[in-house]
């Protein structure tokens, strides 16, 4: 029963409100009621505002955030594609650099090779290539630059790589032979050889050229050593004869001698030159016309049999 009397008290406040209402009598109370909780409304929304500003930017930095991420990742991949596009082209021009080798060497046999690691200890001068055994690479055969310039050996050959032994490296022996320019001296003639200058001048003999030969002109021929691996010094051209007029800049070549090296491979150039007093030779820096610390491609003289392997 009471629930019944609350119930129809209500809708009796609910149908006057409506009345009132309608007859607009409650303007007044509303107005009033404006008045006294618009300061109230306005404080709160005064404190509110800082914490609506933070929460909308939070909200902002996690787009920030994701669309940063967004742009690195982009920014890799196009890195990404970069670093492909320049790989690329080196290799297109270590290519190009290698065929021009073997058409300027038609009768040699050359094989590409990709340098895949280098020798770490530092005791040692040599880089592995991805060619072995399986593709016809044996121990002692010749490796070249791109460039056609001399690298090194092969001193170790497995099924699918090899290790080259570079000349540098301190077991590396390679004959060598200095092109000298221009006239060299002559060792000062005797005192028995000097003629009195009461004798008649003797009458000078005609040279005789056999058909066919060039005349070679005094001093012309190339001083010979050994260009041996150095870990201080690199390269260092050793058993040099004193007399032999070795200037800095004098192309150094291979020899051919012993066998083991085809000749006229360039090794470099004479750097320094150092004569020590009484003794018997001098010895010479040399600057490899390769640059060893960043070979990627080699060539392997596969048609050059070393001396070396002949009794195989």
């Amino acid at each position: 029963m009471r629930v019944i009397w609350w119930l129809a008290t209500v809708v009796a406040v609910g149908l006057v409100g409506i009345v009132l209402s309608e007859q607009r009598a409650l303007d007044p109370l509303h107005d009033l009621s404006l008045t006294t909780t618009a300061p109230v409304e306005d404080g709160i929304r005064d404190i509110a505002s800082p914490l609506n500003d933070i929460y909308e930017g939070v909200r902002d930095r996690g787009g920030l955030v994701r669309e940063n991420r967004r742009l690195q990742e982009e920014l890799e991949a196009l890195k990404q594609q970069l670093a492909e596009q320049q790989d690329a082209q080196q290799r297109i021009r270590e290519l190009e650099d290698a065929l021009q080798v073997k058409q300027s060497r038609p009768e040699d046999q050359l094989l590409v090779a990709n340098v895949i690691a280098q020798e770490p200890s530092g005791l040692k001068r040599a880089i592995a290539i991805d060619r072995g055994q399986d593709d016809g690479i044996d121990e002692g055969m010749v490796v070249l630059s791109r460039n056609g310039t001399l690298v090194g050996t092969v001193s170790l050959a497995y099924r699918d790589f090899a290790w080259v032994r570079l000349i540098t490296d301190p077991e590396s022996a390679v004959n060598a032979e200095v092109e000298l320019q221009g006239p060299q001296p002559q060792p000062p003639a005797s005192p028995q050889a000097v003629a009195p200058a009461t004798t008649a001048p003797a009458t000078p003999t005609p040279s005789v050229t056999e058909p066919g030969s060039v005349p070679q002109e005094p001093g012309s021929q190339p001083a010979r050593g050994v260009a041996e691996g150095d870990l201080r010094d690199g390269l260092v051209l050793d058993l040099l004869p004193t007399e032999a007029g070795i200037a800095q800049g004098n192309l150094v070549l291979t020899s051919g001698l012993g066998g083991n090296y085809p000749p006229a491979l360039l090794i470099g150039s004479v750097k320094d030159v150092d004569e020590r007093p009484q003794s018997p030779f001098k010895t010479a820096t040399l600057e490899p016309a390769a640059d060893l610390s960043s070979l990627d491609t080699v060539l392997i003289l596969v048609s050059f049999r070393p001396a070396r392997l002949s009794g195989r």
